[in-house]
């Protein structure tokens, strides 16, 4: 009995002196529940993130974050939710920046993705990577450019589609580089890392690709972005290559209705901050397949404005505009 009271004792003790959220260290929130709109069906990443910062914003504050899945049009039905809504941090985006930056050029949408959604912050992005079939003679992304420009128009390139956002970044890759190659468009992702292996394409850029670089099945070129992956620290950024206009990473990002108080973006933005700061926050994130990246609203809002005139100029000339 000695020791069961002093176990018991030593746990009770351990638990008030644990860092537990409490209803007394949690931030007042203006509304008892906040729905977080995620655009996507359920189980995608864009899915699994939404659902983390939910459950991380509902320990900071009063309100519950609960997330609908909202999908349907690339993503813009729901996001165009979130623009009528009322702007009282009731209802809140779990937006990939496609949705603000190509979605709207190629199809009309209900709203005005600079106008009528405000950027709280960014949590974390998904990692693309250029790689190269085995049967081109090239080891990095030197000799890659320097094949293409010998071979103009002999080169094939593979995505999920026309207007997909591996299309349109692989596009704006080549047109930064001075590289004319053919684009071969296939109905999933898979397909596409297939035909890199068997040659029928020469090169993709995608997500996709990651796993069978890992393998040491294809041949590593470089990544979009300004961070070099850990698990490949060998393979350049294309900032580091001299193209830092590139763009080809998908973001993850929180976004709120146009016309929400600044005190309270600017509450969410430091509460997000915060997370990004510990451990256990960007372990689920890395577990969910994505890389962590915090990025407060100013900052965040001024690269999505820059990221859609620039898709804007490029979805013209490639014809894809709506």
């Amino acid at each position: 009995m000695k020791r069961l009271v002093a176990a018991l004792t030593a746990l009770f003790t351990s638990a008030l002196s644990a860092p537990v959220a409490t209803a007394q260290e949690q931030q007042p929130y203006p509304v008892d529940t906040v729905t977080v709109v995620v655009p996507y069906s359920a189980g995608g990443t864009g899915d699994t993130v939404g659902r983390l910062v939910a459950d991380e914003l509902s320990k900071r504050f009063t309100a519950d974050f609960i997330v609908e899945n909202v999908g349907g049009a690339s993503g813009t039905i729901g996001a165009e939710r979130v623009a009528r809504a009322a702007p009282d941090g009731s209802t809140l985006l779990l937006a990939g920046n496609a949705i603000i930056t190509t979605a709207p050029h190629l199809a009309p949408v209900g709203f005005d993705p600079l106008k009528d959604l405000v950027a709280i912050a960014n949590v974390s992005e998904a990692p693309r990577m250029l790689v190269a079939s085995k049967s081109l003679p090239v080891s990095n992304f030197e000799e890659f450019v320097a094949y293409a420009k010998e071979h103009p128009g002999e080169l094939n390139f593979g995505s999920v589609g026309v207007g997909s956002t591996g299309h349109i970044a692989t596009v704006d890759m080549l047109a930064n580089i001075g590289i004319e190659a053919n684009h071969i468009p296939y109905s999933g992702a898979s397909q596409v890392v297939q035909a890199v292996l068997s040659g029928d394409v020469q090169f993709m850029l995608d997500a996709a690709a990651i796993p069978q670089a890992r393998q040491g099945a294809v041949t590593p070129l470089a990544v979009p972005g300004d961070k070099r992956f850990e698990d490949f620290p060998d393979v350049p950024t294309l900032a580091e290559a001299g193209y830092p206009s590139i763009r080809g990473t998908g973001l993850q990002m929180i976004m709120g209705p146009a016309g929400m108080p600044e005190e309270l973006i600017a509450l969410l933005e430091s509460a997000l901050e915060d997370a990004s700061k510990t451990a256990e926050f960007t372990e689920l994130l890395v577990r969910s397949g994505v890389t962590p990246r915090f990025l407060g609203g100013s900052d965040l809002q001024a690269d999505l404005e820059a990221e859609y005139h620039n898709y804007d100029e490029l979805l013209r000339k490639m014809g894809l505009k709506q």
